[in-house]
């Protein structure tokens, strides 16, 4: 065999042998000793007779396994990307070695870390504010790890808590980390937000112990001190103070049943509130003004009716209320007018208008004593009278700018005058009452002779044709117009060719369109025209004076009648009305 490998042989030989009692050993190896690169650190140091725990044969990959098996929280922050190894995007997929060494001895930095340039970010507590000026020791204890590092406010800073705890460890919801005198709160969160004048003042004038507990919200246990009324009015201050500032005082006067208005809101609350008693005081005007109160209380104690809250003086009162409401001229008068001295106040007169205007009745109460009925309280002078609303006789036309003399000859209360226009007009009845009493079917009161409207279509005798345009003189030759004759014939008796033939009937034939234009309708008669009879003229069969025929046919046909006779006059019996010659075919 070959010397070389004789000596692999032994090589081979001897590892089997060192792996062989690794097995069955917990002490390091020979092998493991010869290939040590040097002593672990102190915090390894009880594992450096156990390699395995740290290292996997021929598995150099496994390694970071391992580390995070013993190194639990580290893993689960890389698990929960939370800590500086969750939160740095360069740990995970990373392995351990590459920034933790060892093997480099009992004194060797397992962590090698530089402070200064340490991105704090990259943790579960960044640093803001004044904390970015605290050394790391500060926090960070020696010989403690810095994960374990508290993050709440009171490990700190309970040294500096003014509140020994009794607001808890939220420090934070107050303080923030720029500076620890850098307080901010919302004080609305408490139920008593801090607005107005309360928004000056420093923390520690209402909360002097600095625990901030136990503070009343009540007005009182503040202001006591400047409270005018005593305690009188009670604790609830914000009824009429407000928190912009104690002085002036603001009060909803409304709320107590009297409303101040007028001069009433210009004046000082001790004006009626003597000796600071705000309660008990009289609200009734007469509890300030009876000194005023030039009535001495005949009127009751009610002085708001005529006064009002602008000026004593001031008066003011609704008539109306009196039942005689003040218009026109009354506006003007003043309350002694008719009321007598002020002072006494003497009862009215009657509110009846005679009672004071019976020097001015022109009528010497002859209309009685309803003056208002003509007059108006605009001008006594100023006299109307609505006769269309007051009376049955509405003035229209020339009615209305006639005088009421004109026909009011005597006082219209004692002699009461007809409204029948012939009772007034009966001299201008031209037609002498033949018409009746209704002059206005016809007259119109604009004037009496013109225009004159007449519906004939109501009368007996309806216009139409060439009536219509006709003057009335054409057929009235007076106003007696009943006198006018109906009949055609007591017109038209000269135009009648006739004679009176038809006993003037002339309507029979003849029409108002026009007396050439007739109509006759044949067929009303015994001998209605039909065959060669319809167009036959009239003259062909009616002779001068003997304008109704016999209606046979002999009667025109006896000179055409080649029988002589002999067969009476009834022609009609053989023959047609078509032609004369023609038999009827039934023969």
């Amino acid at each position: 065999m070959p010397a070389a490998s004789r000596l692999l042989s032994l090589f081979g030989l001897l590892l089997v042998l060192c792996l062989g009692l690794s097995t069955t050993s917990s002490a390091q190896t020979l092998i493991e000793k010869l290939v040590s690169p040097g002593p672990l650190a102190t915090a390894h140091a009880r594992f450096e007779a156990r390699c395995q725990s740290c290292h996997q044969s021929f598995k150099k990959d496994a390694q970071s396994g391992l580390c995070l098996s013993c190194h639990k929280p580290v893993a689960a922050d890389i698990a929960a990307r939370t800590g500086y190894h969750g939160r740095n995007r360069q740990i995970p997929g990373a392995v351990c070695s590459s920034c933790h060494t060892d093997h480099i001895g009992r004194n060797g930095r397992l962590v090698r870390m530089d402070p200064a340039a340490f991105n704090h970010a990259l943790t579960d507590y960044p640093l803001k504010g004044g904390h970015l000026r605290v050394a790391c020791a500060s926090c960070h204890k020696p010989g403690a790890k810095f994960r374990a590092a508290p993050a709440a406010c009171a490990s700190c800073h309970a040294g500096k808590d003014p509140h020994k705890g009794k607001l808890g460890p939220g420090c934070a919801s107050c303080h923030n980390e720029t500076s620890w005198k850098e307080v901010r709160f919302n004080h609305a969160s408490t139920g008593f937000p801090l607005v107005g004048g309360h928004a000056r003042p420093a923390c520690l004038t209402c909360h002097a112990d600095k625990t901030f507990q136990g503070a009343s919200s009540a007005c009182a246990s503040c202001h006591a001190k400047d409270d005018a009324h005593k305690g009188t009015l009670g604790s609830s201050c914000a009824s009429c103070h407000g928190t912009v500032a104690w002085k002036p005082a603001r009060f909803d006067h409304g709320r107590t049943g009297f409303p101040l208005g007028g001069a009433h809101a210009r004046l000082a609350c001790d004006s009626c509130h003597a000796q600071g008693r705000y309660r008990g005081t009289q609200p009734a005007c007469i509890g300030c003004h009876r000194d005023k109160d030039l009535h001495a209380g005949r009127l009751g104690p009610a002085c708001a009716d005529c006064h009002n809250a602008s000026g004593w003086k001031v008066t003011r009162f609704d008539h109306g209320r009196t039942g005689f409401a003040l218009s026109g001229g009354h506006r003007a008068l003043t309350c002694g007018a008719c009321h007598g001295p002020a002072p006494a106040r003497e009862p009215a007169r009657a509110t009846t208008c005679v009672s004071c205007h019976a020097e001015d009745d022109v009528h010497k109460g002859g209309n009685g004593t309803t003056c208002e009925q003509c007059h108006q309280t605009t001008s006594w002078k100023t006299a109307t009278f609505d006769h269309d609303r007051q009376t049955r006789f509405p003035l229209t036309g020339a009615h209305g700018g006639i005088a009421c003399a004109t026909c009011h000859k005597q006082p219209p209360r004692e002699v009461r005058l007809g409204t029948a226009c012939i009772d007034c007009h009966r001299p201008d009845d031209s037609h002498v009452g033949q018409l009746g009493s209704d002059c206005a079917s016809c007259h119109a009161p604009v004037t009496w002779k013109s225009p004159v409207r007449f519906d004939h279509g109501l009368s007996a005798f309806p216009l139409v044709g060439k009536h219509a345009g006709l003057a009335c003189a054409s057929c009235h030759q007076s106003p007696r117009f009943k006198d006018a004759p109906t009949d055609c014939a007591g017109c038209h008796r000269e135009d009648d060719p006739h004679k009176g033939a038809y006993k003037g009937d002339c309507a029979g034939c003849h029409n108002p369109g026009g007396w050439e234009h007739w109509t006759f309708d044949h067929g009303r008669t015994a001998f209605p025209l039909d065959g060669r009879h319809t167009d036959l003229a009239c003259g062909s069969c009616h002779r001068p004076g003997k304008p109704r025929p016999v209606a046979s046919c002999g009667n025109c046909h006896q000179a055409e009648d080649i029988h002589q006779g002999a067969f009476g006059p009834g022609c009609g019996q053989c023959h047609t009305t078509s032609d004369f010659w023609a038999i009827h075919p039934s023969f």
